[in-house]
């Protein structure tokens, strides 16, 4: 089985080199790695050529922002499944890929957990086996978890480059409510992921919140009208218990985890 790594970068050198060595430190040798640069000045350019015998595939030149790099990436790859890994973060250990091959993966999409890292803290990043529509709503799979076969990227198309910031989360919605792909969740942690990235930034959230609204309601206009409904009735309710006596709140919250979950 061949996996496609695609690391995309941009004047970040010292995360490049994380990224790319623990790559290139797999134990699992089946592994096309693939490096989009977009011309950076940092000197990233000359650490690529200088590894680049262990790569498939490098170029270092402008682009037109994130997707557009990584859509030049799944141009040039040709592995059963890819990852995007891009530069800052790193798989956990050199046994990931091996492990991951080791699962006999079929399915379209194959998701496993994820740890952050900020100034010097880190913390574990989970996903739930069961991915509802309700779900992407408010969150996504990480791009730096999960394996997605190629052929995903000819039958649903590649990562849209309109979008500034949620690009992969229309991906998985689409891949998983519109094409019905499969799905799955492996018990591994896969990467270590750097937690100051444009989508982590709270200044983001109002364009992400409009990207994610103008996706549903193009695709998915009933289910977006009826979430809204759902997600005004969960507000509702969730601020009338602060107004109950602490007993009342516990029963009722685990209550409400069960049905809005």
């Amino acid at each position: 089985m061949l996996i496609s790594i695609i690391t995309i970068n941009y004047n970040d050198l010292e995360g490049l080199q994380k990224t790319m060595k623990s790559v290139l430190g797999q134990t699992y040798t089946d592994i096309e790695y693939i490096i989009i640069d977009g011309g950076s000045e940092d000197g990233s350019k000359a650490y690529i050529e200088s590894c680049e015998q262990d790569l498939a595939y490098w170029v270092s030149e402008p682009d037109n922002g994130i997707y557009n790099a990584m859509n030049k990436g799944i141009a040039h790859a040709t592995g059963d499944y890819l990852l995007f890994l891009n530069s800052g973060d790193w798989l956990l250990d050199d046994l990931v890929i091996e492990n991951f091959v080791n699962f006999i993966p079929v399915e379209d999409i194959i998701y496993g957990k994820i740890k952050w890292i900020k100034e010097q803290k880190i913390w574990d990043d989970d996903f739930s086996n069961k991915i509802t529509f309700k779900y992407f709503s408010k969150a996504s799979l990480p791009h730096q978890g999960s394996f997605i076969k190629h052929k995903l990227f000819r039958e649903i198309g590649n990562y849209d480059e309109k979008l500034k910031i949620t690009s992969d989360w229309k991906f998985f919605v689409l891949a998983i409510y519109k094409y019905n792909c499969s799905f799955k969740r492996i018990n591994m942690f896969i990467s270590m992921c750097n937690r100051d990235g444009l989508s982590c930034l709270p200044e983001s959230w109002p364009l992400i919140l409009k990207e994610r609204e103008e996706t549903m309601k193009t695709y998915f206009p009933a289910f977006y009208s009826d979430l809204a409904i759902y997600e005004n009735v969960e507000e509702k309710l969730l601020t009338k218990i602060h107004k109950l006596k602490r007993n009342q709140r516990f029963w009722i919250s685990k209550a409400l985890i069960k049905i809005f979950k």
